[in-house]
């Protein structure tokens, strides 16, 4: 299967590396990209070579890969219809989150087949991350009549694929976003509370490192209900009231919205707890 990339940056560097390192199912013909650097850098470390027209690369490619920041997909897209190219066969495939295969509209039409395929996987580094995407899920949403064809294919690289429907992708995006984001921002508020006792914070950091490797093992392990711990769990309202009580302004709504969420847990945990008092000392904060 030839394999196109429009886009040089982190992701179409790591899936265009892994695919080719991990059978004789794809071969890359290249790399086109705004900035030459970038797709040169990306054809050396795939043995592939620049392009520099998008109208070239769709005749070339049977898999066209646009791996771009999302606000540029339907440009390039629109780029592709307007030219004379014949889409009989053509794979289109953007690796957005948050977009859905939709916004190649008309391509099945033309005898296309579209798709979303997305890392549920931070990919921080162009050059090193392609060496664990065989432990990321991917999901896969879109549409014609070589879809399975190409999950078939990714699926005997190795890659581990969820199909999701079209409907699904931003609830999908946001679930992503709050379990690799917003778990950041959860780490930094903990740091500074650390901070505040007197921890450097080279050492904050390590403190919590097996705390929160921890928690993540076990919900891997036993799930949410059975990993969660803690004060809300134990239905312990002064120790809340306490944490409440030291902190202010958003730090302190987040710390009683994602109480309420324990709490919901908490029950499912242990049905015959009375989580009352929890609940009255949370809406009381409010």
């Amino acid at each position: 299967m030839r394999i196109g990339f429009i886009g040089a940056g982190k992701v179409g560097c790591s899936l265009g590396k892994y695919l080719t390192a991990t059978g004789s199912n794809w071969q890359i013909e290249g790399y086109l990209s705004r900035s030459t650097d970038s797709a040169k850098e990306a054809a050396v470390f795939t043995d592939s070579r620049v392009i520099d027209q998008v109208e070239l690369l769709t005749q070339m490619s049977d898999v066209i890969f646009i791996t771009t920041p999302d606000g540029v997909i339907g440009e390039i897209w629109r780029e592709i219809c307007h030219s004379e190219i014949d889409l009989t066969n053509k794979i289109i495939v953007h690796c957005s989150g948050l977009l859905s295969s939709n916004i190649f509209e008309g391509a099945v039409l033309r005898g296309a087949t579209v798709a979303s395929l997305h890392p549920l996987y931070a990919i921080s580094d162009r050059f090193a991350c392609y060496e664990m995407l065989s432990d990321a899920l991917f999901t896969l949403e879109g549409s014609g009549a070589r879809l399975e064809e190409f999950q078939s294919l990714l699926e005997m690289s190795g890659l581990t694929i969820q199909r999701i429907d079209a409907s699904g992708k931003v609830a999908y995006h946001a679930a992503a976003s709050i379990g690799s984001n917003l778990m950041v921002a959860l780490a930094e508020l903990s740091i500074d509370l650390l901070l505040d006792c007197g921890f450097d914070r080279e050492h904050a950091r390590r403190a919590l490192y097996p705390l929160m490797l921890g928690n993540l093992h076990a919900i891997i392990e036993k799930d949410t209900v059975e990993a969660l711990t803690g004060p809300a769990e134990r239905a312990d309202v002064k120790t809340v009231e306490a944490h409440l009580n030291t902190l202010t302004g958003d730090d302190r709504e987040i710390y009683r919205l994602l109480t309420k969420k324990l709490i919901t847990l908490a029950k499912q945990k242990n049905p015959g707890r009375d989580y009352r008092g929890m609940e009255i000392c949370l809406e009381s904060s409010s």
